[in-house]
């Protein structure tokens, strides 16, 4: 594939990352489907684009993530609420790996060839993927929960969390969107609209780090080409860091799982006429 197109994706990825609509899923779909990538490169892809998208997060909320690594040191620990956070994290990168891990290695398992897979089919998966995350978004709380994670105590933390990064780990399917069911489950779990958009965000740089890390460990990142990593890091980190508070707001404002659901509809629909023909 062209340097070019690879840049295109990452501009994808620097945009879609901040909205509930799977950016894996989308930069998946345009990688197999219009640009012919095989789908095992094309997973990596993806799992790789968060790369600089993450490092936005880590900026943005900076502070936070300074506040947290601190509190592991006694000598450094000035608030509760750090080390609050700090477990909320730990312990949700625990529930995500229940989930996250043999999810990850059951896509890879279908998507290396031990069924016939192709584009076509992918795509198929991840509109699935798409309506599944539509309908989780359009039936989920809207600013009715009053929770905050500091006001709960650790039993409480600790079930919510737990359950939330389960939730997050499924994730790893390409078409469901991480920012759409985590936040979508702190609502349920009733917290308010603000701490569920701010725990998803810190939720989600250990989760991208273990990703990477795992996609490492397995040998799949040989994929992907080291200039590759690089550029598309940087391309999605600027346009994300650049995205991040205007299309936050945007996420804010409109109903994003209706969108999921008329374009996972829409794939379903192109990919069976075409089939059929």
């Amino acid at each position: 594939m062209k340097t070019i197109e690879e840049l295109i994706i990452a501009i994808l990825q620097g945009l879609f990352e901040w909205l509930p609509i799977s950016s894996s899923g989308q930069v998946m779909i345009v990688s197999t489907s219009l640009l012919g990538m095989p789908p095992e490169k094309a997973f990596s892809l993806a799992i790789w684009l968060h790369l600089g998208t993450m490092l936005a997060v880590l900026i943005k909320f900076r502070k936070e993530y300074k506040d947290m690594l601190l509190s592991f040191f006694p000598k450094y620990r000035k608030e509760k609420l750090s080390i609050k956070k700090r477990n909320w994290v730990v312990i949700s990168l625990i529930g995500t790996a229940c989930t996250a891990l043999p999810l990850y290695f059951l896509f890879r398992l279908l998507i290396s060839g031990f069924l016939p897979v192709h584009g076509d089919i992918i795509t198929i998966f991840i509109a699935i993927f798409l309506l599944i995350t539509g309908i989780v978004l359009i039936t989920r709380k809207k600013d009715r929960g009053t929770k905050r994670i500091e006001d709960i105590d650790d039993i409480k933390l600790k079930k919510d969390s737990f359950i939330s990064g389960l939730i997050q780990g499924t994730s790893i399917l390409p078409g469901i969107s991480r920012s759409g069911v985590t936040v979508a489950t702190l609502l349920y779990e009733d917290y308010d609209q603000d701490s569920a958009l701010r725990l998803s965000f810190i939720m989600s740089v250990p989760v991208v780090i273990a990703s990477i890390g795992v996609d490492i460990l397995m040998g799949n990142f040989i994929y992907i080409d080291p200039f590759v990593i690089i550029a598309t890091t940087l391309v999605s980190f600027v346009v994300g860091y650049l995205s991040m508070e205007f299309l936050l707001k945007v996420a804010k404002k409109f109903e994003f799982g209706y969108f999921c659901i008329i374009y996972g509809a829409i794939a379903l629909l192109v990919l069976i006429l075409f089939l059929l023909i």
